[in-house]
């Protein structure tokens, strides 16, 4: 009998407790414990054979301490939490909710923030809620003619190109990767200039050593004046802080995050008074289709751990397969 422990926030326990619940009772002995620090936490650590973690971090200190873990799933697509490396050295198999609706609903979550911060949709609504008119010309921007300039290149990114096409907007794209596409309307360039000639701006890769604080306050000045910074990958990757600066504030046209180096955003954050700012709490992209496809992808992936083959969504084939689990 296999010993299957799920972990996540309270806030995933529904999601989690359905997914739970799709183990029949004969396949696994199967836990749960929300809102801990660490799996290592739960009394029975030692005996457990399948981690299903959610927002939850699974570290070298971890996993030395659960000699019987051969897999660990994560239903979701970020892994930051867990030591990969560690992982596949220990021979435990990982995998995530790599699923194209994911990568799709970011993506049109980029562009829904991109249409609301160049049309000022906050300002246009809380207008009609007091009953106020527009005093003097219309500050909306059209996405037509704008400078789109995008940090990265991953699925997300190659998502809202496809998307972009057709607006007549034009692409700056920065990435480590010389030439990483042909494309007609996409011009490769480094970040100084990506910052002093677009329009808008958009991070869309993942938090690493390299990518921590990358947009401070010396690149949100150099951007152009009345420019907008959108972030939906991670919090860290941008000074948050400095978007609070007076000058700042004043130079950039606005700002739409969805993710914060602190979540929940702190009820103390200066971010919540920002006079420019659309703020969502990391689930803008959390659609039906991309939760479905997650479960579905987190399913595979768990009755293949528990039959001892390479799950779908492997992260580290190196760790071989979970046949060690029979």
């Amino acid at each position: 009998m296999h010993n299957i422990l799920f972990v996540g926030p309270g806030s995933a326990k529904p999601f989690l407790e359905q997914l739970a619940g799709a183990i029949p009772d004969q396949a696994a002995h199967v836990r749960s414990l929300y809102d801990i620090g660490s799996p290592s936490e739960c009394a029975g650590w030692e005996a457990v054979d399948i981690l299903v973690a959610f927002a939850v971090p699974c570290t070298a200190q971890d996993m030395a301490r659960a000699p019987r873990l051969k897999a660990v799933v994560i239903p979701s697509l970020g892994f930051e939490g867990v030591d990969v490396a560690e992982a596949t050295a220990r021979g435990i198999s990982v995998a995530n909710g790599h699923v194209t609706e994911n990568f799709e609903s970011v993506a049109e979550a980029a562009f829904l923030f991109m249409l609301m911060s160049l049309y000022q949709i906050r300002a246009v609504e809380d207008r009609l809620r007091q009953g106020v008119a527009r005093a003097g010309p219309p500050t909306a921007r059209m996405l037509k003619g704008k400078t789109i300039g995008i940090i990265g290149f991953g699925n997300i990114a190659r998502a809202l190109v496809q998307r972009l096409a057709g607006w007549g907007a034009d692409i700056l794209l920065c990435t480590r990767t010389a030439n990483a596409t042909n494309q007609q309307n996409i011009n490769h360039c480094d970040l100084a200039t990506l910052l002093q000639r677009s329009d808008i701006v958009l991070p869309l890769l993942p938090l690493t050593s390299d990518t921590h604080y990358m947009l401070s306050k010396a690149q949100f000045m150099a951007m152009k004046k009345g420019a907008i910074l959108i972030n939906l990958s991670r919090g860290a990757v941008i000074d948050e802080a400095a978007l609070s600066d007076p000058e700042v504030v004043a130079h950039l046209g606005g700002i739409a995050l969805d993710v914060f180096e602190f979540e929940p955003l702190p009820m103390a954050s200066p971010l919540r008074d920002h006079p420019k700012a659309i703020l969502t709490g990391h689930e803008i992209s959390h659609t039906q289709e991309n939760l479905q496809a997650l479960f579905r992808t987190a399913k595979a992936n768990i009755f293949a751990a528990i039959d001892g083959r390479a799950m779908p969504t492997r992260l580290n084939s190196d760790a071989g397969d979970s046949s060690a689990l029979h």
